[in-house]
Parts: C-alpha cells; sequence; structure tokens
C-alpha cells in the first residue's frame, strides 16, 4: 500500500491561478467537491497551493477560511458547495508555484527570463532576478507585453510565450467582452492597455511553422492596433467593439498593465489572520541581492514564513548521465541533492538568527522526480530503475537528515493531484490506464521498510565504488558505499525492516544480516526491484520463506533497490547482544518501567515510533525508566552498558 500522507493540490502549475468555485460543477475533474471523499476515503491530508498568480491576498484569506473555520456561516457554505459541513482542515499552505521561474508567465503574472522581447528592431527590457523575487514578495505591477523565449520543456508554448492574453474567433461577432487573466487593469492612464486584431490569421502557421519572432511581428504589427475608441475597460475586463466587428479568423492581443498585485507579505499576513494555526511557505528563495537588503530582512522577519518550499528536481544532471550509461553517477545524484537540502537549512537557520526571524524556518520538498516533465520519451531509460533507485534513495536520506534534526522537514511529498484531470502525478504514469510507476514501485518499498521507526543500519566490509562527480568546473572521482542501509519498524510492530540500496551498476553483493536469538525471528520477506539500466524495463522478485537461523544471507543485484522483512515471533521485546532474561516491565506502562538486569546501564535512549530520539539519560536510579511524560504510543528504550553490549525493547506507554 502506498500511504500517500499529504498530497499537493490543486497540482504545480496549476495552482497559480486556480479559482476552486469556478470548477466545482465541472464533472471528471478532480475539483474540491470531488477531492473531499477521496481524501476521507484514504486518510489524506492536503497541503494547498494558494491562487498566487490571479488572486488576491483576501482571496486567499476567505478560502483558508472556507476550509478551516467551523463557524456557521462556513459550516453552511461548505454544506451548499461541497455537500459536506465539516471543515478540511488544511495545515500546510504554499503562496505559488514556482512564481519566479520562466514557465511560471504562462501560469501566473508574474515569472522570469532575463529579457522581454518585443517587435523586430525595438530594444529588449532587461529584467533581473532580484526584480523577479521582490515583486514576488512586495507585488506591484507588471506590464504584460511582448514574449519571452521557450522555457521549460514545454511548459511554455508559442501563445503563453507572448505575455499578453490572447483569443481566436472562428465566428464572427460585432463586439466581445474579455476578462483578462491577470487583473487588475488600469482604468487611469489611457495607455495602460493595447489591443491588436490580426485579420485572417493563419492558426496553424503560427503554432507550427513560425519562430516566436516572426509570430510576434505579425500580430503586433502597427495596423493591426486597434484605436482607443473601438475598446475600453475596467479593472478585469477589455470590451471590444472595433469597426467592422470582429471576423471569423480574427485574432485579438491584449497587452496590458497589471496593477496593484499582493505580494507574498500580505498573502502571509492575511492568511494567517484567518487561521494563525495553519503552516505557510514562501516558493521562493530570495536571491543574493534582495537578501542582503536590511529593509527587506526586516519585512522577511515581520512577516515569515513557517517553511520554504524546494523543489530540487534532478532531471537536469540525472537523464545526460543515464544516456552515457554512468548509472552509479546517476544514482549518486541523490546523495547531491539531499546535501544541497541541509546547506539551504542551515542557511535559513543562519538567517533566523541574523535576521531576527521569531521562529524556525521550516522545509517543505515536493517535486523532486526525475521521470516527468522531462525532455525524454516515455521508453527512455530514466523511467526505468534509474527513477526508482533515485528515489528510494533521495526520500531515505531525506527522512534520516530529519530524524537527526538536520532538516526541519514539515512536509516531504511526491504527489500531486492535478485538478485539471483526475490522476495523480510523479509516482504513476498519467496514461489512461493510470498505471504505477517505478518511482510509484521503489516508494512503496521505502514506506513499507522504514516508514515507521527508522534508525540507522551500518555496514561492515561494504565495498566501495568509484564514481565521477561534478566539481564546479572539473570532473572528480570519488569514492562511495557501495550499498547503503537504513532499517524501519514494521507499522504493525511485527517486523525488523531492512531498505538496501545497490548503487553499483556491475557487480551483485551479497548481504549477511546477523540478529541475536532472542529476536525469534521465523519468516524472512525479501523483495527486490532492478532492471536493464539501459531502457526502462524493470523486474521485481519476491520471496517469503520460513527462518529459524540467526543470519540471513541474500544476494543484491547491480543497480538494485532491496528490502529485507524480519518476522519477530516475539515482536514486544526486541533485543541485542543480551541475555535472555533481560527485559523491561510492566509493558505497556504508564509512569515509569523497570529494566531487568544485572548490569546497571551507562546510557539509555528513548525513540519513538518514526525513530526520533526523546529521551536521552546517563544514568537511572534502581533500574528505574520514568516514562510519565510520554505521550500514548510505540516507543523503544535502547540501553547500553560500559562492555558496549545493550539492548532494544519495544514499550506500549499507556
Amino acid at each position: 500500500k502506498l500511504d500517500a500522507g499529504i498530497i499537493r493540490w490543486p497540482g504545480g502549475n496549476t495552482g497559480n491561478n486556480y479559482r476552486w468555485e469556478e470548477h466545482l460543477n465541472k464533472t471528471g475533474k478532480l475539483n474540491l467537491k470531488n477531492l473531499i471523499p477521496f481524501l476521507d476515503e484514504y486518510g489524506l491530508e492536503l497541503q494547498m497551493v494558494a491562487n498566487f498568480g490571479n488572486g488576491s491576498g483576501i482571496e486567499a484569506a476567505e478560502f483558508v477560511n472556507f476550509c478551516n473555520n467551523q463557524n456557521n456561516y462556513y459550516t453552511e457554505l461548505r454544506n451548499n458547495l461541497l455537500n459536506n459541513p465539516n471543515p478540511i482542515n488544511v495545515k500546510y499552505w504554499e503562496i505559488g508555484n514556482e512564481p519566479t521561474d520562466a514557465w511560471s508567465y504562462g501560469y501566473s503574472w508574474l515569472g522570469f527570463k532575463d529579457s522581454t522581447h518585443f517587435q523586430s528592431g525595438v530594444p529588449s527590457k532587461v529584467f533581473t532576478q532580484g526584480e523577479a523575487d521582490s515583486l514576488y514578495y512586495y507585488g506591484g505591477t507588471l506590464f504584460r507585453e511582448g514574449w519571452i523565449r521557450l522555457e521549460g520543456s514545454g511548459q511554455l508554448d508559442k501563445n503563453t510565450a507572448i505575455l499578453g492574453d490572447s483569443k481566436f474567433y472562428s465566428d464572427s461577432k460585432a463586439m466581445d467582452t474579455i476578462a483578462v487573466e491577470y487583473p487588475m487593469l488600469d482604468t487611469i492612464n489611457s495607455h495602460a492597455v493595447r489591443v491588436y486584431r490580426t485579420p485572417n490569421f493563419d492558426y496553424s502557421w503560427g503554432q507550427h511553422t513560425a519562430t516566436q519572432q516572426e509570430l510576434y511581428n505579425v500580430i503586433t504589427n502597427p495596423n493591426n492596433l486597434l484605436s482607443l475608441a473601438e475598446f475600453s475597460w475596467t479593472p478585469t475586463e477589455v470590451m471590444l467593439s472595433p469597426v467592422g466587428g470582429i471576423n471569423s479568423n480574427d485574432l485579438i492581443l491584449i497587452e496590458y498593465n497589471s496593477i496593484n498585485h499582493d505580494g507574498a507579505f500580505v498573502f502571509r499576513n492575511l492568511m494567517k489572520t484567518a487561521d494563525p494555526s495553519i503552516e505557510i511557505g514562501y516558493a521562493v528563495n530570495p536571491d543574493e541581492h534582495l537578501a542582503s537588503d536590511t529593509d527587506f530582512q526586516q519585512n522577511f522577519a515581520s512577516s515569515p514564513p513557517d517553511f520554504m518550499i524546494k523543489h530540487p528536481y534532478a532531471g537536469g544532471l540525472v537523464i545526460p548521465l543515464v544516456e552515457q550509461s554512468l548509472f552509479s553517477e546517476a544514482g549518486y545524484v541523490s546523495e547531491k541533492k539531499v546535501s544541497e537540502l541541509v546547506n539551504f537549512q542551515q542557511l535559513w537557520n543562519q538567517r533566523k538568527t541574523d535576521w531576527g526571524i521569531s521562529n524556525n524556518i521550516g522545509l517543505s520538498i515536493s517535486e523532486w522526480n526525475v521521470a516527468l516533465f522531462d525532455n525524454a520519451p516515455d521508453t527512455h531509460a530514466i523511467r526505468g530503475i534509474t527513477s526508482g533507485l533515485y528515489v528510494a534513495d533521495f526520500w531515505a536520506r531525506t527522512l534520516e537528515y530529519a530524524l537527526n534534526d538536520s532538516l526541519d522537514l514539515r512536509t516531504i511529498n511526491h504527489f500531486a493531484l492535478a485538478a485539471q484531470g483526475n490522476n495523480f502525478i510523479h509516482l504513476f504514469h498519467t496514461n489512461p490506464t493510470f498505471s504505477v510507476g517505478t518511482e510509484g514501485k521503489a516508494a512503496t518499498m521505502v514506506m513499507e521498510s522504514i516508514g515507521q521507526g527508522m534508525f540507522s543500519v551500518t555496514l561492515s566490509n561494504n565495498p566501495q565504488i568509484e564514481v565521477l562527480t561534478n566539481n564546479k568546473l572539473q570532473i572528480d572521482t570519488i569514492t562511495i558505499d557501495a550499498v547503503t542501509v537504513w532499517g524501519g519498524i514494521g507499522a504493525n510492530q511485527e517486523y525488523i525492516n531492512l531498505l538496501l540500496i545497490n548503487k553499483d551498476d556491475e557487480n551483485a553483493h551479497t548481504a549477511d544480516i546477523q540478529f541475536p536469538n532472542s529476536w525469534h525471528v521465523d519468516k524472512v520477506i525479501y523483495q527486490s526491484l532492478y532492471g536493464t539500466m539501459v531502457d526502462d524495463t524493470v523486474f521485481s522478485s519476491y520471496v517469503e520463506q520460513p527462518f529459524s537461523e540467526n543470519t540471513y544471507s541474500v544476494q543484491i543485484p547491480p543497480f538494485s533497490v532491496n528490502t529485507i522483512r524480519l518476522h519477530l515471533a516475539n515482536p514486544l521485546n526486541v533485543m541485542e547482544d543480551s541475555s535472555d532474561d533481560t527485559y523491561i516491565y510492566p509493558n505497556p506502562g504508564y509512569d515509569f518501567v523497570y529494566l531487568a538486569s544485572e548490569q546497571k546501564p551507562n546510557l539509555v535512549e528513548i525513540f519513538n515510533s518514526l525513530g526520533k530520539k526523546v529521551t536521552h539519560l546517563t544514568s537511572i536510579n534502581a533500574n528505574k525508566i520514568e516514562i510519565n511524560k510520554l505521550k500514548k504510543g510505540v516507543y523503544f528504550i535502547r540501553v547500553m552498558y560500559a562492555d558496549k553490549k545493550g539492548a532494544t525493547f519495544k514499550l506500549i506507554k499507556q
């Protein structure tokens, strides 16, 4: 079972200008009305992407109230619109999605490309990253005119690369009213809106033959410019009444000054006023120039987010390596990406101190896949075992760093629900058959093995491999572990699990798993995911067998994701390097438990079911361990003795 946990909705770029009310009655779409039963059935939570593209801070705050407020007005409103009066209780909110990336121009009032281009012979307009980042945080004005170069793996097309709003007419009409995509319009300045009407426009030529420059030149020919007497506008609409009307095959282009757009600071403050308990993330890491500005630092500290959002895509690094058959190198990219996240967290930890931010700044990670929205065909090798191995390694490493407090991880998801369709993305093939992809299979293995009670595992005699890595402007050769292992406690507390990832793309390796007799292992389940590497062909194996020894040996295939699940006949007391007469009691416990042991331990640690240490003691009196401050649940008590031997016990806290 794939436990999706927290789902992003209404998707990435879709969320930038998604007006949820307008979609409620659309069938076959994953609108909010259809989404609620899905969440309830599978026990999922939402991470909501607020409409930063053509929405406002007031609208975002009202949406927070609609989702979370329990008063009678919103209860009745939910019942009327969603057929469900219960609050959705959305805790995590994002302000926009990648709003200062190049392709965001097609989905938002703002984007970033270092130059905007115009008619041939007209100088381009320079636009800096600092200007874009400042507009994200402070809001303001952006004249949607000209065109930008295509970028973003198809995220922009020839239409959306032209920043104004266009409409092609297949029928004639005397007049028309067009709601602009990104209000508000400037109604004071008579030059704030320009309208071009291109007669007999060859739509096929524009889409398939013309260059972007040729297309823009034709559309914005001065002869196509309407006079001010032929159109008028309100803050949100342009009314057209051109001389001679609008004819079939006419193309209308509206270029306009989009003004008074709220920035992320305003969004955040109004949303927090609506519900102070929510957590809000900013989607733009300010560039160095803006981040060094003391006024910005003060404004940021006055309106701080709860977390920053990172989309550590790896396709641009992994795909070239796969195409050169450098598969071990492709697998190593996940280590580099996670290290970058740790550095990013350290940056914001330092900024908290330097800028005087009152709260900790956490991290939300999504869109970190390697096999979607990339310049690779469906059968490309990146979609085979490489994507699965990358997902498993990235996920495990990220969770490990979160558990040892190197990352303040608020959410990590590889899931999104696309409101414009009805499919998951990122871990599934978004095709009509809705099949699970290699990433989804690997993610399931990770969740089942280390999703609960994660702990570190060290291999002795771990084989080493050499990989090439890009170190700034030069290629270095480094040595890394061929096999990486993590441990976890099964969801039903009856298994001890191991996740083993073999990055060696040439050799299989034998793993010998030794465990004490006191574990009483009576069954072993081994699962492996591997492939040809050179294409998208993937294989899996599953072996379940009775077991009564204390060493399990298995050969793990080259470049593979593997899990070993040890079923415990006596799951309550899991002990290592200890005699069978050592145990804890009473179990379950309430305020304290006793350690029955001939030796006195010199270290006692208690871990929660996620593997996070919650108690650390260097001495205990009369072998009595206080647990009254622990919440109800499952814990693991680890005791260590002076001779370096130890024992680990599962405890149920009542």
